[in-house]
């Protein structure tokens, strides 16, 4: 009877202690259910844990795989939208070229830009029209902002054109304003400066420069840029013209013949 009492208390307990601590409404059991119930959600999480892991060990060469993959299909997009953006800038370029050479009406030749000379860099560039596009040595090249330069060499298949800022160039030109004419070539400062205008030239800073009647090569009335600075010399003015053209930024431009 001893030795049963012991398993018959237990079992008794072991039935009448969830009843209590689930049915029984009083503070100090209410706290001790939620103690074991902490207690128990705590040892899931322990016991949770190593699978979690070994579930994060097992996907990750997959996740990595989407990753990657995410990634580079990213990097394709950006590509083909900046190969799409070059594109319409490109084509409003040559959109504003086109308006520029039918509004001015002479006969012209596009010519894409192809190569610069790192050491002049703002001095001479390399087109891709030449001979046998009917391309000739001192031909005038523009774009629709104004005077880029002319043709200083001719291959069969590109030429080479110096630009309006380079020393060796010179355009005979006129104040659009007060129509004082003179002699305008390029410089080492980067800037152009206009020569030989009388002792009592009209010249002023903002006044733009165009080209002469008296031009060779170039047609009358094509903006070359604006004064910057007069300064006076023995022999009349001298002013200083800042080109029209952003030379450092030339992609296409039109060859006149």
């Amino acid at each position: 009877m001893f030795k049963k009492f012991p398993k018959q208390f237990i079992y008794t307990l072991i039935i009448l202690v969830p009843f209590v601590l689930l049915f029984f409404n009083s503070p100090f059991w209410h706290n001790v259910k939620l103690t074991l119930m902490g207690t128990a959600t705590s040892s899931v999480a322990v016991a949770r844990w190593p699978v979690k892991e070994l579930e994060k060990l097992l996907s990750y060469h997959q996740t990595w795989e989407e990753n990657q993959k995410l990634k580079s299909e990213k990097s394709a997009l950006k590509s083909r939208m900046i190969q799409l953006e070059e594109l319409m800038r490109g084509n409003e370029r040559y959109e504003k070229l086109s308006r520029y050479r039918d509004r001015n009406g002479f006969s012209s030749v596009t010519a894409l830009v192809v190569a610069r000379d790192p050491a002049n860099w703002n001095s001479s560039l390399m087109i891709d029209k030449g001979k046998a596009d009917g391309i000739r040595l001192g031909m005038p090249v523009v774009n629709a902002d104004g005077v880029v330069g002319k043709v200083a060499e001719v291959a069969q298949n590109v030429s080479k054109v110096i630009l309006v800022n380079d020393p060796g160039f010179s355009v005979a030109a006129v104040n659009r304003r007060s129509r004082v004419s003179g002699l305008l070539s390029g410089s080492l400062s980067g800037k152009c400066r206009m020569f030989y205008l009388p002792e009592n030239a009209d010249i002023k800073e903002k006044d733009e420069i165009v080209t002469a009647s008296l031009s060779a090569a170039f047609p009358e009335g094509i903006l070359v840029g604006e004064v910057t600075q007069v300064f006076p010399t023995g022999s009349g003015p001298r002013a200083e013209v800042r080109p029209a053209v952003e030379v450092s930024k030339i992609e296409e431009v039109l060859v006149i013949k």
